[in-house]
Formats: structure tokens, C-alpha cells, sequence
């Protein structure tokens, strides 16, 4: 399997939770989900994924007012096992990029 670079397309400004679908992870085995961004300028910031309680792979980023501003952004995901101990950090290879566009309406 070659691995590929994932890139979430987004409109500046949308507010609508993200699916992100982790492939066979169920998300209620970790006590922390959380994406971490990195926006072009630099500026760094963390939301919450809140899991799917139908779809124990799937999560939802909830974004907040002002995190989809235009531009090429990299994010990753860490997910925290608290009981088996270990923590998680996702994609292993690449980033992953918010690719944000400016809203034309």
C-alpha cells in the first residue's frame, strides 16, 4: 500500500464540524482525540475530535470562529490511550493539509 498525503479542501470562515474517519481505530478506546494545526503565519492552535456515538471510527472537528482562514495549512491528529499508556500521533508520514479557500458568496 503507498501512502498518500490527505488534504481536507475547507471554505474560510464555515463553521460546520469536519468528518475525519480513522480506519480501523475505535475512537472510545482513547481518552483524548484532538487535532493540531499549524497555520501558515505560524500560529498553532488544538481543537477537540468528538467521536461518532453510530460510527466508532469516525470524529468530528468542531471548529471555532476564526480557525478557517485562507491559506495552505498542516495539521496532524494525537490521540492519548490513558489506560494502556501510550499516545498516538497521526498521519506517521506526512502531514495532513487544510487546504482553506475564500468564500465567494
Amino acid at each position: 500500500m503507498v501512502p498518500r498525503k490527505i488534504i481536507y479542501d475547507l471554505v474560510a470562515g464555515d463553521d460546520m464540524p469536519t468528518p475525519v474517519r480513522f480506519a480501523g481505530l475505535d475512537l472510545a478506546d482513547f481518552t483524548t482525540v484532538k487535532v493540531y494545526v499549524e497555520c501558515e503565519d505560524g500560529t498553532r492552535f488544538n481543537r477537540d475530535v468528538d467521536p461518532d456515538v453510530s460510527d466508532e471510527e469516525l470524529g468530528y472537528i468542531d471548529w471555532h470562529e476564526g480557525d478557517l482562514v485562507v491559506g495552505q495549512h498542516k495539521a496532524e491528529f494525537g490521540l492519548v490511550h490513558t489506560a494502556e499508556g501510550y499516545t498516538l500521533t497521526l498521519p506517521r508520514r506526512y502531514v495532513v493539509t487544510l487546504s482553506v479557500r475564500e468564500e465567494l458568496g
